[in-house]
């Protein structure tokens, strides 16, 4: 499987009304002020607490980040003169800064939002607490400026392993996953598979916006999924845990007869184990791709049924030749 001809994409910034707009739901969030700045660009995926900046030392001020205002840095305001406040954040405000977001509800000075609202610096705010509030957004920040690609290819979770399926074209990947989610697994995406590298380095793959949970079956056209065998049967995202390519059968060649082979397959930086399966009237792949993901969670756990065989087999030949 070559996957270096593979297009890599990174988003270099995202808007503020667009972390607004996904996760304003679950944070609560509000705008108290500087709406006029929604389209304010966020170039990194960490916050920053300007308590330093505040201060008034500015050398290292991460001001490319969200800036997030906790119970420390509103008293710490609040204990400022009118005036040491307001040189304080005039100083702040000569860099360009994304957003600020508030925690705990919590209510800034009035000088401070008549600040943003001339800067056009939004000011958002939520009722979760301070950890909450970071985590939440990390995380959503690290999903949106991961790498990622796209393949063309079907992703199914099978007994917990999300197992991509690769192929040439009318090799049979969607009537294999078909099959599978009949079974009862859990179709991630068919046809378009986005691939994402999560910080944590794991590869997930996620459904196309636009595709969903459709499928393509030649003969039949195009089916929704998700209607016809119901919401338990498909998912958004799964990490992909097993790469499987289908090929056809090939005499000449030679396949892994013994599952000693730990073939990889790497996709943005991340090594997945792959299998290749030669398919040929006769051969039931949707048991074959179970088989080989349960087999999958073994070796995770630490159990590898064909490398014990293989120690088995050559103590008995010891102990013969002894």
């Amino acid at each position: 499987m070559d996957t270096q001809d593979l297009p890599i994409n990174r988003k270099e910034s995202i808007a503020v009304a667009r972390l607004y707009e996904r996760i304003q739901g679950e944070l609560g969030m509000e705008i108290l002020a500087g709406f006029q700045g929604i389209g304010r660009p966020v170039f990194s995926s960490d916050v920053n607490r300007p308590g330093l900046a505040l201060s008034g030392y500015l050398e290292f001020f991460a001001n490319d980040r969200i800036q997030l205002l906790g119970n420390t840095e509103i008293n710490f305001m609040r204990t400022l003169s009118h005036a040491q406040l307001q040189r304080r954040l005039a100083s702040m405000f000569s860099f360009e800064m994304p957003a600020f977001l508030l925690s705990r509800g919590l209510e800034p000075p009035t000088i401070f939002l008549d600040m943003c609202n001339r800067r056009g610096v939004p000011v958002l705010r939520s009722e979760m607490s301070t950890d909450e509030v970071i985590s939440k957004i990390i995380l959503f920040l690290n999903q949106e400026f991961s790498p990622e690609t796209v393949i063309h290819g079907t992703t199914v979770d099978c007994y917990g392993v999300g197992c991509l399926i690769v192929g040439s074209p009318g090799i049979g990947k969607s009537e294999t996953a078909l099959e599978l989610v009949e079974r009862g697994h859990r179709l991630v995406a068919d046809d378009v598979v986005a691939l994402k590298r999560r910080r944590e380095d794991n590869l997930y793959a996620e459904t196309n916006p636009i595709v969903e949970h459709h499928m393509e079956i030649r003969g039949v056209g195009i089916i929704d999924v998700k209607a016809i065998f119901g919401v338990g049967r498909v998912r958004n995202f799964k990490r992909v845990g097993l790469i499987i390519e289908l090929e056809e059968w090939d005499p000449e060649a030679r396949y892994d007869r013994t599952g000693l082979m730990d073939d990889t397959v790497e996709i943005l930086g991340i090594k997945i184990p792959y299998l290749r399966i030669p398919v040929r009237p006769g051969r039931n792949i949707a048991i074959i791709i179970e088989v080989a993901a349960l087999n999958h969670r073994l070796k995770e756990l630490g159990m590898d049924p064909a490398q014990r065989f293989n120690e088995r087999i050559i103590n008995m030949m010891k102990e013969r030749s002894n």
